[in-house]
C-alpha cells in the first residue's frame, strides 16, 4: 500500500488535472457552440457543391480534360489530411492517422507514389514519424490557414494536376454529423466523380459551352478545390471541438473516480496508522506495568 505523502501527492496532482480539464471542456464548448451555428449552412453548401460538380461532370463528360476524364496511368497521388494542432481531443487524430495507412499501403501495392499535404500540425508530426513524404504542412489555426492561404494552395494543387505532376487527389478529413458522432472519410477531388444516378443515355450529345470548355475547366477547378477545402476546414474545427470536449468529460469523469479510489486508500492508511500508533502506545503501557 502506498504511503500517505505518495497518495496526497496523487490526489492534489489529479485535482490540480482536473481544473485544467474542466478549463479545455469550457473552452472548447464555447467554440463549439459559436461553430454549431454555422452546421446547417454548411450541409447546404457541401450538397451545393457537390450538385454543381455532377453537372459540370455531365455536362462535359466528353471532354478530354484531366479534370473530366482523369489520366491513364496514375504514378503519384496527392492526399490531403485535416488533423489539429493540438492533442487532447479524443480520436480525431487518430482515425485520420489510421486511414492515411490504410491508404498509402493500398497505394504502395499498385506502386503509386504518394505526396501528403499536411492541414494540422498533429497530421505533419505523424508524417515525419512515419518518414511519408510531405508536399506541403501549416498550421490549421485561423491566423495562418486563412482564405487567402486556401486560395493559394488550391491554385498550387491545381496547377500540379494540370501539369501531370500529380493524377489524382484524395482527402481525409473528420466530418462533424453530431457532438457524439464524427466520421472520418476519404474522397476524391479529383478528377470529378461521376455524379450518382448518372445516367449517359439521358444526354448522348455534346452541349455548347461559353467560354470553351477547357478554358471553363482551368477556371473553375481551383474554385471548386477552394471551397472543397474551405468546407472540409470548418467540418475538422467543428469535430475538433466536439471530440475535444467529449474526451475532457470522460477525463474529468475518470480522474474523479481515481481521485475517490486515491482518497479511500488514504484513509485506510491513516487508519492503520493510528491503529499501529494505539498499539504502540498500549503495548508500552503494559511493558511499564510489568
Amino acid at each position: 500500500m502506498a504511503n500517505l505523502k505518495d497518495l496526497h501527492s496523487r490526489i492534489v496532482t489529479l485535482k490540480n488535472m482536473q481544473k485544467v480539464m474542466r478549463a479545455m471542456n469550457m473552452i472548447a464548448s464555447v467554440k463549439l457552440r459559436k461553430l454549431v451555428r454555422t452546421q446547417t449552412s454548411l450541409a447546404f453548401f457541401e450538397k451545393s457543391v457537390a450538385g454543381i460538380a455532377g453537372d459540370i461532370h455531365q455536362a462535359l463528360k466528353y471532354s478530354d480534360s484531366p479534370l473530366i476524364a482523369g489520366y491513364p496511368d496514375i504514378k503519384k497521388s496527392l492526399v490531403i489530411i485535416f488533423t489539429a494542432d493540438k492533442g487532447l481531443c479524443g480520436s480525431h487524430n487518430s482515425s485520420v492517422y489510421k486511414t492515411l495507412d490504410l491508404f498509402i499501403k493500398g497505394q504502395k501495392k499498385n506502386n503509386i507514389a504518394v505526396d501528403v499535404i499536411c492541414i494540422g500540425l498533429r497530421g505533419a508530426n505523424f508524417c515525419k514519424r512515419r518518414a511519408y513524404d510531405i508536399y506541403y504542412q501549416t498550421e490549421i489555426n485561423k491566423r495562418v490557414f486563412n482564405p487567402a492561404a486556401v486560395l493559394d494552395l488550391s491554385i498550387k494543387i491545381s496547377q500540379r494536376f494540370l501539369n501531370n505532376e500529380i493524377q489524382e487527389v484524395q482527402l481525409i478529413a473528420n466530418y462533424f454529423i453530431s457532438t457524439l458522432q464524427q466520421d472520418t472519410l476519404i474522397s476524391r477531388l479529383m478528377p470529378l466523380s461521376m455524379p450518382a444516378g448518372d445516367k449517359t443515355n439521358e444526354a448522348d450529345y455534346e452541349p455548347i459551352i461559353e467560354p470553351e470548355p477547357k478554358k471553363f475547366i482551368a477556371l473553375v477547378q481551383e474554385q471548386y478545390l477552394y471551397y472543397k477545402l474551405t468546407a472540409a476546414l470548418v467540418n475538422s474545427y467543428l469535430s475538433e471541438q466536439s471530440a475535444r470536449m467529449t474526451a475532457m468529460e470522460n477525463a474529468t469523469k475518470n480522474s474523479e473516480d481515481l481521485i475517490n479510489h486515491y482518497l479511500t486508500l488514504q484513509n485506510r492508511a491513516r487508519q492503520a496508522t493510528i491503529t499501529n500508533d494505539l498499539i504502540e502506545i498500549i503495548s508500552g503501557k503494559e511493558a511499564l506495568k510489568g
